[in-house]
């Protein structure tokens, strides 16, 4: 069978029944403004799906530096490791020990379900379906079509809805709540949205006030759909909120977001503009400046507050990326450097348990 055509006259839904229904084995290619989507079905059933890929074992590589799964200079190691020894980008992270093979699969995994969902987002482009062989990998788990279908279609309705909370990835997201209250209202937030508590609670501690939501949800490695789900879930309960930092865009400029119930500040963003309206006050000039002194124990604790939520926030985000509390804080430097850049780490003393760990000053 050769089948080829435009998706405005046959949408992407009617050749998945098409393929299924004929079991037919190949490589269905989708191209739409530039991008090019390939998903390989094995009798009628689909096995993988992923971006075109330029280079060999591309698209496994971009996307393991997206979720954080690998740092830079490791996957440029990994590349040259590869071009020694041939064999796949995967099989090489591996054997360099950079990442475990199980989460190299689950990775592999959400790489082909990301192009899924992307897929039927599209109304337009063109697609042929091409006949050939194809070898199933260890990752490969093939899926009936239809199924993959139904899902597809189902969160396609949905993203509408998420979409009118949350219609930009590039804002930046802001806890609303510190953790203690996020906890006490996690259940409850889970009975309404349907996630797992852990995954809920990953995207919240991964909310730092400084990345965008589209980062936010490639490190919570949930994929688009379901990482974006909870964030509106999120949202909308005012346990995050949208910061008013400026955010990174490539064009254009940012689309104001619906407005969310009010939220109060965190204690820290209270103290901190405390101290910085105090500082300001104290190097003004006027005729009397011991009008305006900073208690230097106020300014101190207002320092050690802040200090402390860096660091607990690099504890928690370097538990839910996988790697689990560090032996010390010194092993947080490499991953969450700019966010430690001013915390004294020889300041505080940490002790790790199989219940979780103990952070205090000096």
């Amino acid at each position: 069978m050769s089948l080829q055509g435009s998706l405005s006259d046959f949408p992407v839904a009617d050749v998945f029944q098409l393929v299924a229904q004929q079991r037919k084995t190949g490589v269905l290619e989708v191209e739409r403004e530039n991008r090019k989507l390939e998903v390989s079905f094995l009798a009628g059933q689909v096995l993988r799906a992923r971006p075109a890929e330029s280079r060999p074992d591309g698209a496994i590589g971009a996307f393991a530096l997206r979720t954080g799964l690998l740092s830079e200079p490791d996957l440029i190691e990994a590349r040259r490791a590869q071009e020694e020894t041939l064999e796949s980008l995967p099989t090489t992270m591996a054997s360099l020990g950079f990442v475990e093979k199980d989460m190299l699969d689950t990775i592999q995994r959400l790489m082909s379900d990301e192009a899924i969902f992307e897929l039927f987002l599209w109304d337009d482009g063109n697609f042929k379906f091409r006949p050939c062989g194809l070898e199933q990998a260890d990752c490969d788990a093939p899926v009936g079509a239809e199924m993959v279908l139904m899902d597809a279609l189902r969160m396609r309705d949905e993203w509408a809805q998420i979409q009118r909370t949350l219609p930009d990835l590039s804002v930046i997201i802001a806890q609303g709540v510190d953790m203690e209250v996020f906890r006490e209202h996690r259940a409850a937030l889970q009975k309404s949205v349907s996630m797992d508590p852990e995954d809920l609670e990953r995207i919240y501690t991964l909310c730092n006030s400084r990345s965008t939501a589209r980062r936010i949800i490639d490190l919570s490695r949930l994929g688009t759909f379901e990482g974006a789900r909870g964030l509106v879930a999120m949202l909308r309960e005012g346990m995050l909120h949208v910061s008013h930092a400026s955010t990174r865009r490539e064009t254009g400029a940012a689309p104001r977001l619906p407005s969310q119930r009010s939220m109060r500040l965190p204690a820290i963003a209270a103290l901190a503009v405390a101290t910085l309206v105090g500082l300001v006050l104290l190097l003004l000039p006027g005729p009397s400046a011991e009008t305006f002194p900073v208690p230097a124990g106020d300014l101190q604790a207002a320092r050690t507050t802040a200090e402390l939520d860096r660091l607990k926030l690099a504890l928690e985000a370097e538990r839910w990326l996988g790697a689990g509390y560090p032996p010390q804080l010194d092993d947080l430097r490499p991953r969450w450097d700019s966010l430690l850049a001013q915390v004294p780490l020889d300041r505080y003393s940490y002790a790790r348990s199989e219940s979780g760990y103990r952070l205090n000053p000096d």
